[in-house]
């Protein structure tokens, strides 16, 4: 299962990798409402599987919050704790909980792009974001499971005209529910984010100008990531991923801002395995952590 802030996909993966009968329902409000609604797709899922004879060993979930250990440890998106999700999927054997950006960063780890390169950093552009470090195809935690915080950090800078300090976090702004939510306040119109992509293509104006600053800041923080982690690729993926020359326009911004010559020569490439790299990267954590 691949739970975000706008839907939950859950589908049949098996050890290789392999997807079939996905499912997707909106998340809905955080909490019960959020919780029933992925317990429904689940069994969804898990009917296809034994009209198919299939043995289910498990369910693997990849959530939008901060996970140590296995363990929930916030609850600033879909609010789902360790006992309610224990109630939700228990009759489907052992449950592996894992960081939704690290159970797609595995996912490209194990079959795209990053098989070959030692450390990689996956980005995350989605109604979140985040990142997520990967060391000899291993995704990094950090001491607390937190080493994900890329897009929701506060940054400040000087702002020198008026002398103050100004601040933000790139989440707020650039995530898809931020694009959105700014689009809304410059038009007076709500659509999604990809729409917002849209009509900056068709029509510019005040969608463009959200989109293209949109893009400076993804270029940006990319170039934070190379700058600090040194990786030998990054990969972006997430649900914004798929919008046609955007992963070229933050290469471009990111090669333009990171501070080293030679780290301008990163590649900065899509993830092979596209909005599938949640519900896969959920699978193999959980075959991972069977006996």
């Amino acid at each position: 299962m691949d739970v975000g802030g706008t839907k939950i996909a859950a589908a049949l993966v098996d050890r290789r990798g392999r997807v079939r009968s996905l499912r997707t329902v909106p998340t809905g409000a955080p909490g019960a409402e959020s919780l029933r609604r992925g317990a429904e797709v689940a069994d969804s899922v898990a009917a296809m599987a034994e009209q198919e004879g299939l043995k289910i060993l498990g369910t693997g979930i990849g959530m939008p919050e901060l996970v140590e250990d296995g363990g929930i440890t916030s609850d600033s998106v879909v609010a789902w704790t360790d006992a309610g999700v224990a109630e939700a999927f228990s009759a489907y054997g052992p449950i592996r909980v894992e960081a939704d950006i690290r159970a797609a960063a595995l996912a490209e780890a194990r079959l795209g792009g990053a098989a070959d390169e030692p450390v990689v950093v996956y980005v995350n552009l989605g109604t979140g974001i985040s990142h997520c470090l990967l060391i000899e195809g291993r995704p990094f935690e950090g001491r607390h499971g937190r080493a994900l915080m890329s897009g929701s950090t506060l940054m400040k800078v000087l702002d020198v005209e008026r002398n103050v300090l100004v601040g933000g976090c790139v989440e707020d702004v650039a995530s898809g529910r931020g694009i959105s939510e700014r689009y809304e306040r410059f038009s007076g119109q709500v659509v999604s984010a990809e729409q917002v992509f849209e009509r900056a293509a068709e029509r510019g104006g005040a969608a463009r100008l959200v989109v293209d600053q949109s893009i400076e800041l993804w270029g940006h923080m990319v170039a934070n990531l190379v700058d600090i982690l040194d990786p030998g690729l990054v990969i972006v993926g997430g649900g914004l991923a798929g919008v046609t020359g955007l992963i070229e326009r933050i290469g471009d911004v990111a090669r333009r801002s990171v501070w080293s010559d030679r780290a301008r020569e990163t590649p900065v490439t899509a993830g092979v395995c596209g909005p599938l790299a949640g519900v896969i990267g959920a699978g193999l954590i959980l075959f991972d952590s069977l006996p």
